[in-house]
């Protein structure tokens, strides 16, 4: 069926810079455990995403130069040409279903472990990290803050040369740029410390070079963590006057929330659909540019209500898009009830934090549409469709197992349980729990899509044992 009139606003187009967006749906950087080394599945992730209706995709934080090396945690970087050519697949996949790509140029100051490249952390000031064991900086000279831009700049250059359309100076969560203009991190006395505006020239400097350098060929994004809910980087309105004094010369702000202290990928259990609102909306006072915002966007009223009540002009989603790429494709088709809605566990926060693959609690197939070939919307006709199959315990792994058999078109499935009701241990006890209520979306959307299927039955109150 067609999509309900009053989401029409969420499929508008969007000017960034030189790019248009084809609607406001936009995946916004998050992690995934496969950095540029592995890119059939970095592409194979991000380019799901696009088939599934998002207009724009954009790749994790990605290292401008091995003083800026994440190890051991696995991250994108863009340090020389192999990297052009491994993170070129990822845009020409995400092109190909009509998307824009966006690579996250990251330098992270003192939050490097730097254990791939052993180069010691540069820093405005040495201030060890809150966060990394045993990581102090080195401070930097003039030479280092040369060089830094130079790094912005020959990175850009080459996102360009990889057919990226959005290039991030990405400065949020308590990085490189931040750092700077943090009176936290920041001690310094000469023309990089002390006022606010010597704090923020880096920033600036940063923001005009990679503009210089790409030379309008692309969109100049910034995301910056406006508020840091910690001591720990900026707060609200140093964050404001940042995007006042930058706004000539970004073309997207990517606006959110944190440090590394504290970050905007709050659990459901504390943090409510679009809990940041407030900050988005004090940056909508302040700026003429587009801007994107999160909050584990999910239900389609919300997002209408943020677009129209001037809060936000994109609605930007990781987790989200993590458990649902096709999120943007089904609201489109008035498909609501398929919508596989995020639950907030950060179970995919947590693997990608120890450098694991990326996975999701509600979505099996995130992380391995490359590796294995999975797909969330599309299943092939098992080669023993004939055959009738037992599912024996209807928790969430017996409810998403009959559910895949079903869709692979086995004749008969029996999913058998021996109490009244389905769900197993999230649906009895998990979702009842303090704070935890949308947990039980794991077996609700699993309920729904088993009720759709005419080769399922659901029986329950029967007890098997191995006879």
């Amino acid at each position: 069926m067609p999509r309900e009139d009053r989401y029409d606003i969420l499929f508008e187009p969007v000017t960034i810079g030189p790019k248009v967006l084809r609607n406001r749906f936009f995946q916004v950087p998050h992690c995934s455990g496969y950095g540029s080394e592995r890119p059939g599945a970095q592409a194979g992730l991000r380019a799901t995403k696009a088939e599934g209706g998002w207009a724009a995709v954009s790749t994790e934080y990605c290292s401008i130069d091995p003083e800026s090396d994440a190890s051991p945690r696995i991250s994108a970087r863009i340090w020389d040409d192999d990297d052009i050519a491994n993170l070129r697949h990822l845009c020409q996949e995400v092109h190909s279903f009509g998307a824009l790509s966006a690579v996250e140029l990251w330098h992270g100051g003192v939050h490097n472990e730097a254990s791939e490249s052993r180069i010691p952390p540069p820093a405005p000031s040495q201030i060890p990290s809150e966060h990394y064991y045993m990581t102090t900086p080195r401070v930097m000279t003039d030479e280092d803050l040369d060089y830094v831009r130079s790094c912005w700049v020959s990175a850009a250059k080459r996102a360009t040369a990889a057919e990226f359309d959005i290039v991030y100076v990405y400065g949020g969560f308590s990085y490189l740029l931040t750092q700077f203009l943090s009176t936290y991190y920041n001690k310094r006395t000469d023309r990089y410390g002390g006022s606010f505006e010597n704090r923020a020239r880096l920033w600036l400097e940063t923001l005009e070079a990679v503009r210089s350098a790409v030379d309008g060929s692309c969109a100049i994004a910034c995301r910056i963590s406006v508020e840091a809910l910690s001591p720990a980087g900026i707060h609200i309105e140093e964050g404001l006057r940042l995007i006042e004094l930058a706004d000539d010369l970004v073309d997207l702000w990517d606006v959110n929330v944190g440090s590394y202290l504290a970050g905007d990928s709050g659990p459901s259990r504390s943090c409510p659909e679009n809990w940041q609102a407030h900050w988005a909306h004090e940056v909508k006072r302040h700026t003429r540019r587009p801007v994107v915002g999160v909050g584990r966007f999910v239900s389609p009223d919300i997002m209408v209500e943020a677009v129209r009540s001037g809060q936000l002009d994109i609605i930007g989603a990781a987790r989200p898009s993590i458990a649902d790429p096709f999120l943007p494709a089904k609201i489109e088709q008035g498909r609501l009830d398929d919508i596989r809605e995020c639950i907030g566990c950060n179970i995919c926060v947590a693997r990608v934090s120890y450098g694991l693959n990326l996975a999701c609690t509600q979505n099996a197939t995130a992380g391995e549409e490359y590796r294995r070939g999975w797909h969330p919307e599309k299943f092939s006709i098992a080669r023993n469709a004939e055959s009738d199959i037992l599912v024996v315990g209807s928790g969430a792994a017996g409810m998403e197992c009959a559910l895949v058999l079903g869709k692979r078109g086995l004749r008969r499935v029996h999913l058998v349980e021996m109490s009244s009701t389905i769900g197993g241990y999230v649906g009895r006890i998990a979702a009842t729990l303090p704070g935890l209520g949308e947990w039980a979306r794991v077996v609700n959307y699993r309920k729904i899509q088993l009720e759709k299927l005419k080769n399922v039955e659901v029986i329950t109150r029967l007890e098997l044992d191995t006879e």
